[in-house]
């Protein structure tokens, strides 16, 4: 079922089942396997493969918000995959739920109303962010991993499956545990071609969680001390612009095995 007033381009592949509600554009080369409803405002960028049971565009889980009023919707970019059961609520705010290119949503994961994701982001089964979440671009999140609402995840970050964050996690940084961050992103460094600069973001690293430094502190040392590496200071203005808090530091490397 298509609203009269639905945008599809000329080549969008509609498969059986799909609901694509008004005010809704979607745009060259996307392909909607089945059973996939789209509620308005929303624009869908080319070439998104959508599989079956995916809805889009609905109201947000928000006791406060007035489901007669659409919002700004959802906006989604290009080349994006989003796999069985993937939901996506609209934006409470002027600015639309958003998401990026080229990213790999799998099963069940959840994106939360007013959330922003970048590019070449992986959300891996069930992973549920709250709304007005923002993650940078080449971020993964394992399965069933937890963001809480307002928190940023920082470009190449790894968010471990089964750890819920409340904070904001750095940029190049991986939490293995809940409420933790554990250490540098190094394999996401190194495939992303980074190799580098993990020496200096290791100085940098040190700086920000074994120092015992306040945030603004810790931003600024890395400013004084590591002008020169690009990283390094994109992880100092992250951290410098900090609402919620970075999160804490756990080091694994102190617990004595039992006997």
């Amino acid at each position: 079922m298509v609203a009269p007033d639905a945008e599809l381009a000329e080549d969008v592949f509609v498969g059986p089942g799909c609901v694509v509600e008004s005010n809704v554009k979607v745009g060259s080369g996307t392909q909607l396997i089945g059973r996939v409803w789209l509620r308005g405002p929303l624009c869908l960028g080319r070439n998104n493969t959508i599989y079956p049971n995916a809805a889009i565009g609905f109201e947000p889980q928000d006791l406060k918000y007035d489901p007669e009023i659409p919002g700004a919707g959802v906006a989604i970019g290009d080349q994006n995959v989003l796999r069985e059961g993937v939901t996506i609520h609209r934006a409470t705010s002027a600015k639309p739920t958003t998401i990026g290119n080229r990213n790999y949503l799998m099963t069940n994961s959840h994106v939360g109303h007013d959330a922003r994701l970048g590019d070449d982001i992986m959300l891996s089964s069930a992973a549920t962010l709250g709304g007005h979440v923002q993650v940078e671009d080449r971020a993964v999140l394992g399965g069933v991993a937890t963001i809480h609402q307002f928190c940023r995840i920082g470009r190449l970050a790894c968010v471990g499956g089964l750890v819920g964050l409340s904070q904001d996690l750095p940029p190049f940084c991986t939490s293995y545990s809940m409420r933790s961050v554990g250490s540098l992103n190094l394999v996401g460094l190194r495939r992303a071609g980074y190799r580098q600069h993990i020496g200096p973001l290791k100085q940098a690293f040190d700086i920000v969680f074994r120092r015992g430094m306040s945030n603004a502190s810790a931003a600024q040392a890395i400013l004084a001390e590591l002008p020169d590496n690009p990283l390094c200071v994109e992880l100092a203005h992250f951290i410098e612009s900090s609402q919620r808090g970075i999160t804490r530091y756990y080091d694994s490397s102190n617990i004595k095995p039992e006997n």
